[in-house]
């Protein structure tokens, strides 16, 4: 099975939008931390644990990403409408939004970032 991290860059990606610049699993590179110019994705590892015990054993494991949306600082997107597609998404791939946090804007780059926590249980076949 793919790590969680894996998945979701790969179920993002296959999405093909248009608006994503790029798509970074575990950390942001160095050498684009201060592109402001792009609206990237940044993926990391929330959750990966067993699940659902019986009989003094988990009978499932439940993996979560958090992804989080750094828009392009002179951007048109609505980003209301550009949530709810990735929402939608990862809902209809058997993803649960765990929280989603409100936008923020940062104080140093003034990008609005967005963050969302998804969790996915798989159950049987372990």
């Amino acid at each position: 099975m793919e790590l969680p991290v894996v998945q979701a860059s790969n179920l993002i990606k296959s999405a093909s939008y248009s608006w994503i610049n790029n798509v970074y699993r575990g950390s942001i590179p160095e050498s684009v931390v201060d592109d402001t110019d792009k609206t990237d994705v940044l993926i990391t590892e929330y959750v990966n644990e067993p699940a659902y015990y019986a009989n003094q054993t988990f009978k499932g494991w439940q993996i979560g990403v958090e992804l989080q949306i750094f828009y392009a600082k002179d951007t048109n997107i609505n980003f209301q409408d550009v949530e709810i597609t990735i929402a939608k998404l990862f809902n209809l791939d058997g993803w649960q939004i765990e929280q989603s946090k409100n936008r923020i804007k940062d104080p140093d780059t003034k990008q609005w970032c967005k963050v969302f926590y998804f969790v996915k249980d798989i159950k049987g076949g372990l």
